[in-house]
C-alpha cells in the first residue's frame, strides 16, 4: 500500500467532519416543510422518518401538534395500520382538548376497522363474520365515541355508516357460532346465541335467522311454549320470510337431524 495512503485517507475524513459541521440544521419550519411535502408527493415513509426526526428534535416546538396529526395520516396511509392506532392514541393523550380530537379518534377508528383485511380481502369478497374480530369491536367504540362525543363532526355520517356495518358483521359472526353449535347437536349453546342476537342487535339482519335457531331450538329442547312464541314474532316481523313454509312453520336447510347433531358432537364433525 502507498506511503501517502493514510495521511490522505485521514485528510478527507476531516474534510468530511468538517463539512458536516459546516452544514446547517434545519429550522423546525424547514423541516416540516421537507415532511409536508413528502406526503403532498405521497411519499409516506419518508415522511414518517422526517416528521419522526422533527419530533424528537422539537418535541414542544410550534408543529408539534400539527405533525402529530401527520403521522396519523401517513401511518394510515402507508397502510401501517397497528402503528396509526398507537401515534392516534399518542395523540389524544398528549392533546385532549385539542379542536382536531374528532379527527384523531375518526382515523383511529378507520385504522381498526381495516386491521384485519389483507390482500386476500382485497381480491375477492370474504365473509369475515366467522373470524376473530376484536378490531372491529375496538373501531365500532372509536366511531361510537366520536359520534357521541362530536355529533356534528364531518366525519361523524361516516362513522355511524361504518357503526351499522360493524354490528350487521358482530350479529353474523354470532349466528356463525350459533349454527357451529347446532350442527354439533350443542342446541342449548346454539339458542344462548340466537338469543343474544335477537337481544343485542336489534334491527340487523341477522335477527330473522336467529329467531327461526331459536324456534328450531326450542322444539328441539321439548319447550313448546317458547318455540311457540319464537315463530310468532318471527311471522309478526317477517311476514315473508324465507324460513316460514307456507303452514308458517319453520324451516332450516341446514338445521341438522338429532342424530346427525349427536353425530357430529362425538366425532368432532369428522363424519
Amino acid at each position: 500500500m502507498p506511503r501517502f495512503f493514510w495521511p490522505l485517507l485521514g485528510l478527507m475524513l476531516l474534510a468530511g467532519c468538517a463539512s458536516n459541521k459546516d452544514a446547517p440544521e434545519l429550522t423546525e419550519a424547514a423541516q416540516y416543510r421537507e415532511a409536508h411535502d413528502s406526503i403532498e408527493s405521497k411519499n409516506y415513509l419518508t415522511a414518517i422518518d422526517e416528521l419522526k426526526e422533527l419530533e424528537v428534535r422539537f418535541p414542544y416546538g410550534d408543529f408539534a401538534e400539527q405533525s402529530g396529526l401527520d403521522l396519523i395520516y401517513a401511518y394510515y396511509m402507508a397502510v401501517d395500520y397497528p402503528a396509526t392506532v398507537v401515534a392516534a392514541q399518542r395523540f389524544m393523550r398528549n392533546y385532549p382538548a385539542h379542536p382536531r380530537m374528532d379527527y384523531a379518534l375518526y382515523m383511529r377508528g378507520l385504522a381498526n376497522f381495516n386491521m384485519e383485511k389483507g390482500l386476500f380481502d382485497n381480491l375477492v369478497s370474504s365473509d369475515r363474520s366467522s373470524r376473530d374480530m376484536d378490531a372491529a369491536k375496538d373501531a365500532f367504540r372509536d366511531f361510537e365515541r366520536l359520534v357521541t362525543r362530536f355529533p356534528d363532526s364531518e366525519y361523524a355520517p361516516d362513522a355511524r355508516s361504518r357503526m351499522v356495518h360493524i354490528r350487521n358483521q358482530l350479529a353474523r359472526q354470532e349466528l356463525h357460532v350459533a349454527r357451529y353449535y347446532a350442527r354439533r347437536g350443542a342446541i342449548v349453546a346454539s339458542v344462548n346465541r340466537a338469543q343474544y342476537v335477537v337481544k343485542h342487535y336489534q334491527q340487523t339482519p341477522a335477527v330473522e335467522e336467529a329467531l327461526a335457531i331459536m324456534v328450531k331450538s326450542y322444539e328441539r329442547l321439548e319447550y313448546p311454549e317458547l318455540a311457540e312464541k319464537s315463530r310468532a314474532v318471527l311471522a309478526l316481523n317477517y311476514p315473508d320470510s324465507a324460513y316460514l313454509d307456507k303452514e308458517t312453520q319453520v324451516d332450516l336447510a341446514w338445521w341438522p337431524d338429532e342424530d346427525n347433531g349427536i353425530i357430529s358432537l362425538l366425532t368432532f364433525d369428522l363424519l
